[in-house]
């Protein structure tokens, strides 16, 4: 069965955010099956789609079986021996994580040495989960089919829940959708933060609420939706608003007495109490069992759908730096880069940009140990750290590759910088174990807006002046061409 939108979507954004040459997804059918390819993002055009796994076969079969992650950062075998290839790549490394709740294998492989980090492991980690979560819900969806009205629900409420909640109006609908379906005259969808486990934020609604609620938070053992939230337990009253302790909703001022009917559904993922749904009527609020089951399968949803948001959220933040050293990746770089040249054509001061290669880290790997290439990389780019202000840009393009922007066209802060980074790693001993660091550096220099209009132009620029043969070494002239 091919993958629907909503997979293949985050497949690719694995694919892009790892910088993978292949991400795949297999699913079997149980803990003893065989592994089917369900979806993948892939430069190679020699992908066996066809392919069936066997639990133990393989590195994504042992991953399969033994319920464990596995990341060969040296993969020296021929790739077909992953199975799903059907001619040698030249994979160089590879990462798996299983999916045991959803029967499955996450897998990610690259064309380079040592690329996937511990924390590449935990990124993959992360959006197993957002997969699972995904895959539960389709599956949750499911249940729902044998209900001519719940299937008329699904079938409302399927593609609007295939977007993100944070898209705008996604959430908005959704509320609609329910509202309509519930007999409800109004919805209420609360969310509860990582960051903020006791309190709670109001998401969506069209009652006359105080907004502060959606900006500040409630604490969950205020009113009836936090006991509803902290029991984690379903609840439906006659009357919305009821005499005695925790008689209100959310607060004790709030202007909910116009309406008798009352349910509560709290939104939990596996352990994780991720909000809840809160239906209000003028009537008494009394649906069949069967709108009730229904409703009840669309807050799993709507859990699953905070939990893949809260997960987008990580691993956006996540995302924007290289796991390697900490530093902004290319991309996010050149986003940076960008706002300094915007700000520098403002200032009709121009700008520089230093590109730094550690270039023999590889040599340095093969030679005494991937942690002391490790332990180089982050010297180097701590020393750029310290020598650069606030002002300055600092990223990470690639493997030992380093970035400065600088504003101006500042040659003395270059030439400083340079010699901190080469002092550091010339020559100097290993902080753990035994042996001595010493770091080729390569440079080049190029200039805004004499060289490049734009940041990835210059980029470019520097790149072609890095690999030029008279630019190494290089130091800064007074002629920028």
């Amino acid at each position: 069965m091919p993958p629907d939108l909503e997979i293949q979507g985050l497949i690719d954004l694995i694919s892009n955010t790892t910088e993978a040459f292949t991400t795949a997804l297999f699913l079997a059918p149980g803990p003893q099956g065989p592994l089917s390819l369900h979806a993948w993002q892939s430069l190679s055009r020699n992908i066996n789609d066809a392919v069936r796994i066997h639990p133990g076969e393989g590195l994504v079969g042992w991953v399969h079986r033994e319920g464990k992650a596995i990341n060969a950062a040296q993969f020296e075998r021929d790739t077909r021996q992953l199975l799903f290839y059907q001619v040698d790549e030249s994979i160089k490394s590879f990462l798996a994580v299983p999916l045991a709740d959803v029967n499955g294998v996450l897998a990610i492989d690259s064309k380079q040495r040592y690329v996937f980090t511990e924390k590449s492991q935990k990124i993959l980690v992360q959006f197993g989960q957002a997969l699972v979560t995904m895959l539960r819900r389709h599956r949750a969806s499911a249940r729902l089919n044998g209900l001519d009205l719940a299937a008329q629900f699904q079938r409302k409420l399927d593609p609007i829940l295939t977007q993100r909640l944070g898209v705008e109006g996604t959430l908005g609908r959704c509320l609609s959708v329910i509202e309509e379906f519930s007999g409800a005259d109004a919805a209420v969808l609360t969310a509860v933060f990582p960051i903020e486990p006791d309190r709670y934020r109001i998401m969506g609604h069209d009652l006359p609420l105080d907004p502060g609620f959606s900006r500040e938070g409630l604490p969950l053992s205020a009113g009836l939706a936090g006991w509803v939230m902290q029991k984690r337990q379903a609840l439906r009253l006659d009357r919305g608003r009821a005499d005695g302790r925790k008689s209100y909703i959310f607060v004790p001022e709030e202007p909910l007495r116009d309406y008798a009917g009352f349910a509560g559904f709290p939104l939990v993922w596996g352990d994780r109490l991720r909000g809840g749904l809160f239906l209000f009527s003028r009537p008494v609020f009394d649906p069949d069992p069967d709108r009730v089951t229904a409703l009840e399968t669309a807050a799993d949803r709507l859990a699953a759908a905070l939990e893949i948001e809260f997960v987008y959220e990580r691993v956006a933040e996540v995302s924007r730096l290289d796991p390697q050293v900490g530093l902004p990746h290319r991309t996010y770089f050149t986003k940076r880069l960008a706002r300094l040249i915007k700000m520098a054509s403002v200032r009709d001061g121009g700008m520089t940009l230093l590109l730094l290669h550690l270039a023999n880290l590889d040599q340095t790997a093969e030679d005494i140990g991937q942690e002391a290439a490790l332990e180089a990389l982050r010297a180097g780019a701590r020393m750029v750290l310290e020598e650069c202000g606030p002002d300055t840009e600092v990223g990470h393009l690639g493997y030992g590759l380093l970035a400065v922007g600088l504003p101006g066209r500042d040659e003395a802060r270059v030439r400083d910088i340079v010699a901190a980074v080469t002092s550091a790693l010339a020559d100097r001993p290993l902080e753990e174990g035994e042996g001595r660091l010493k770091i080729d550096i390569r440079t080049a220099t190029v200039f805004h807006p004499q060289d490049a209009p734009s940041a990835e132009a210059l980029i470019h620029a520097g790149l072609a002046r890095l690999n030029a043969p008279a630019a190494m070494p290089e130091e800064p002239t007074d002629d920028p061409r």
